[in-house]
């Protein structure tokens, strides 16, 4: 979309600005209280990052007579005046940039791969040749950010016709211990990825789990009030248990939270629980160094052998200021 970092911090500001419990998407905040939450840019920024947004179609500028920020209602009527910074658009847009979020998950899993395989291909050459050109080039290539297409076209250019490491997925014998290298998180949840090994024969199924894990189910309205980022993301009124579920598969691969590592989450957890678990990693995301790892760790990994969502989201709803 073209939109820089400092843009994307100024409409972050607006966001935070948002009540969690509202029934419109209208920024009152003055720009002294926007420039206070972005570190104190200048009002002039402000204004020309608003312009930016307004020119992309993410948010009307509805401008009142004086240029103050405010809302009007009548009670009589059931209507109301809000002038401000409306967001409207943005949420509008809220499915495009998840499918936008999720192409980009993708396409990181791919140029990481190609990277090691484009390492592996030229470590090939290397060990028969070790002055060819064109591998010690690719190496130093990937020291460097490099797009999809760069990728294809650097392995392209090694002479070699096959990796010798690369197989087939469906070369694992089903039964057999699965293995993979994956960030992890610790069960008690320190945002904090490490790298771990996840064996899925230590995983408990969600009818094994013990008694004492066993919880209350959560209503709505305490989900909602748990977990008020997530909330705030909905374009339409969260009622019922299945809007949870269907707003959290929405939200995922904003998280990073590929669709692969979601249904694995569903078969420990259940629909109900992985959704649980997206909503209440949406309230503290950004303390997470990799998202998806940590989902990953804890419902399908090592770590996900005494995790119970409904728990998760009751300590949150304990740490929401009364």
């Amino acid at each position: 979309m073209g939109l820089k970092a400092s843009v994307i911090a100024t409409l972050d500001a607006m966001l935070s600005c948002l009540p969690p419990k509202r029934q419109h998407n209208t920024v009152f905040a003055s720009n002294a209280t926007l420039a206070f939450r972005r570190n104190g840019i200048s009002d002039r920024t402000i204004r020309r990052h608003a312009a930016i947004l307004q020119e992309l179609g993410l948010l009307v500028r509805r401008d009142s007579s004086n240029r103050k920020r405010f809302s009007k209602r009548n009670v009589t009527e059931g209507t109301a005046l809000r002038f401000g910074f409306d967001l409207t658009p943005l949420f509008q847009r809220f499915p495009e940039f998840a499918e936008l979020a999720a192409q980009a998950v993708r396409e990181d899993d791919q140029i990481a791969y190609l990277k090691a395989k484009i390492r592996a291909a030229a470590n090939d050459i290397l060990q028969a040749e070790p002055d060819d050109v064109d591998a010690l080039i690719a190496i130093r290539t990937l020291r460097r950010k490099l797009s999809l297409d760069e990728c294809y076209s650097l392995l392209a250019g090694l002479n070699i016709e096959a990796v010798e490491a690369e197989q087939p997925c469906e070369a694992v014998v089903a039964g057999e211990e699965k293995m993979s290298g994956n960030d992890g998180q610790n069960v008690r949840h320190h945002h904090n990825s490490n790298k771990e090994h996840i064996d899925k024969r230590e995983q408990l199924p969600p009818k094994t789990l013990p008694s004492n894990l066993r919880t209350i189910p959560l209503s709505v309205p305490e989900i909602l009030s748990a977990c008020p980022e997530a909330a705030q993301f909905s374009l339409t009124p969260v009622k019922t248990m299945s809007d949870v579920v269907s707003h959290a598969r929405t939200l995922a691969p904003m998280l990073g939270i590929d669709s692969r590592n979601y249904q694995d989450a569903q078969e420990q957890l259940g629909i109900e629980g992985t959704a649980l678990t997206v909503w209440a990693i949406m309230q503290f995301h950004e303390k997470v160094q990799k998202v998806g790892a940590y989902f990953r760790s804890i419902t399908s990994g090592r770590n996900s052998a005494d995790f119970v969502p409904e728990q998760l989201v009751r300590r949150l709803a304990r740490a929401q200021p009364i």
